[in-house]
């Protein structure tokens, strides 16, 4: 297994506690739009400012992420990801082109939904992971999409910038080890050389003016 062919894998830690009916009390417009992925977030932790109110109102959750995140991140943005029913998050690159060539791996987790409504695009085909009850890493530079195709709201748990993995990062790289021999079974790995011809069109319009560099 090589970190930078890594699209999927599950990982080796606990999951979660789920407070859904919490969640589905939570207004859409209290959350914040993201249109570039066709979604909404409820905000659980605001890096320079520490838990938010919908985070206190779940303490549980945040003894999760103290103990199983923070301890090989550090403090780091962490959002719950609410597609509404029936919903599609087009395709999309979760960084900028400048970060496209490093290790953008991003730490999920559904508490509600499918995790095999996500799929990852290729050149001749999509690839889709088991849906499976697990935290798990994916790839975020590569395109991807996700239709949540119930009637209910998809929320899953996304852990974000400014925390990046490393390739000299151990106690990422032990995880991810333990991770693998516990789940090769679901492990989905992809070369850059599979990219579709026309992945550039996918990044988000902000950065345009960077994609010469690519």
């Amino acid at each position: 297994m090589q970190l930078n062919t890594l699209a999927f894998l599950p990982l080796a830690i606990p999951n979660p506690p789920k407070f859904i009916d919490y969640w589905d009390t939570i207004s859409y417009s209290d959350m914040i739009t993201d249109n570039y992925r066709s979604c909404y977030h409820i905000p659980i932790y605001v890096v320079g400012e520490g838990y938010t109110e919908f985070a206190k109102n779940t303490p549980e959750l945040i003894c999760w992420i103290d103990e199983y995140i923070f301890s090989f991140t550090g403090p780091t943005r962490i959002m719950i990801i609410t597609t509404p029913p029936n919903g599609i998050n087009p395709i999309h690159i979760d960084c900028s082109p400048k970060k496209f060539d490093t290790l953008q791996h991003k730490i999920r987790y559904v508490f509600q939904g499918l995790v095999s409504s996500l799929e990852f695009i290729t050149e001749t085909n999509t690839i889709k992971p088991n849906d499976k009850d697990y935290c798990f890493v994916m790839n975020g530079s590569w395109p991807h999409s996700m239709h949540n195709d119930n009637n209910l709201r998809k929320y899953t748990l996304a852990i974000g910038a400014p925390w990046e993995p490393s390739y000299d990062d151990k106690k990422y790289y032990d995880l991810i080890h333990d991770s693998y021999k516990l789940f090769s079974d679901d492990y989905i790995s992809i070369n850059k050389s599979e990219l579709p011809v026309n992945y550039k069109d996918f990044f988000e319009s902000k950065y345009k003016k960077d994609l010469q560099q690519l």
